[in-house]
């Protein structure tokens, strides 16, 4: 969400909370219903937003090749369970297994030891 934000700002000063909102308006607008293809590269991403002084973590995955969007996702608190329950959903639009690049998160990188899928560490920001 921060670099939603960073790049609306440059047209008018947004916050992670107002980029947060956006993309839920815009959730329930639009449908992602990726088709069950083979994938090579997904980014998997969490970040943390806060609204209405509460915390949330959004869940996003990324073809990397594509460049489209599998899924994404908003859940009230950043567990193990969340994240694997997400790693599933972003599974059934993958065809055999593809490889993962996700930041340092431990959770992440847990969810992936656990499932046995390939993934590298890296970090998104620049």
């Amino acid at each position: 969400m921060w670099r939603a934000a960073k790049v609306l700002s440059g047209v008018r000063r947004v916050s992670e909370t107002a980029a947060w909102k956006w993309v839920r308006k815009l959730g329930e607008k639009v449908s992602i219903k990726p088709p069950r293809i083979v994938r090579r590269l997904i980014a998997f991403d969490v970040t943390c937003v806060k609204a209405n002084r509460s915390e949330y973590r959004v869940y996003a995955a990324i073809d990397v090749d594509r460049n489209e969007i599998i899924s994404r996702r908003v859940f009230p608190s950043g567990s193990s369970l969340a994240t694997k329950l997400f790693l599933e959903e972003v599974l059934k639009y993958c065809e055999g297994e593809p490889s993962f690049t996700v930041d340092s998160a431990p959770r992440l990188t847990a969810a992936l030891k656990e499932t046995g899928l390939g993934y590298n560490v890296e970090s998104f920001r620049r």
